[in-house]
This record gives C-alpha cells, structure tokens and sequence, in this order.
C-alpha cells in the first residue's frame, strides 16, 4: 500500500516530468554553423505554415565563416509547431530559404554553398 508521503513524492515527480515535457515543446534551441564561405549576416525563421518572417534570430551579431552560434529560439505563437523554414541572408544582402527543417529533432544545422546555392546538413 503506498503511503501519503510517497503518493505525494510520485505526485510531485510526475508534474516536474510534465512541465519539462512542456517547456521541451516550445523551446526550439539549435546551433547554426556557417560553412558558406561568407557571412551570415541575418537568420530569420519561420513555421512553414505561414509566409511571414519573425525577427533577425542573430540579432545586431553577424555569424562569419567557419563559426557557430546557439541560437534558443521559443516562438510562443507557433507552439506545437515543429516544421520551420529558414532564411539566410549573407553579407551581400543575397537571401536563401532553406524549408522543412523539423526543429523537434534536428539539434544542429550547417549551412554550406553548393552551385553557388545556400544547402544544410542537420544533425
């Protein structure tokens, strides 16, 4: 028979678990790495659902050649959403969209030049 203390302690664990759980959901924290040769002047994500960009996920920084940058993104209009497109912008104004990133899962993306287009690789 379970005793009040630990059907309290299992009542306790469950809803930490739960609220873990929740803030996992919104959350969409990746790294981006730049491989294009280039500057990453801007980064912009957005859920595929919808055809308008949030703001500048890199801010007033810039991400050069060669680097990363842990970007914690929590887009609370877009919870339960997992599938985002995203927009690079190098330094020359020259825009990208990569779609279909499921940001669920992926924890790591590079951005690279093929054919003179911007590709990714996710991890």
């Amino acid at each position: 028979m379970m005793t009040r203390r630990r059907l309290v302690a299992c009542i306790a664990a469950a809803s930490v678990s739960a609220f873990a759980l929740v803030a996992h959901a919104i959350d969409r924290d990746f790294t981006v790495h730049n491989s294009t040769g280039g500057t990453i002047a801007q980064l912009y994500a957005s859920p595929t659902t919808t055809t308008q960009w949030g703001g500048d996920l890199l801010g007033s920084d810039v991400l050069p050649n060669g680097r990363a940058v842990a970007l914690h993104y929590t887009p609370s209009m877009y919870r339960g959403q997992c599938v985002f497109d995203i927009k690079v912008v190098d330094g020359e104004g020259n825009q990208s969209v990569v779609s279909a990133l499921n940001l669920c899962t992926i924890t790591d993306v590079t951005f690279s030049r093929e054919n003179g287009r911007v590709v990714y690789h996710a991890e």
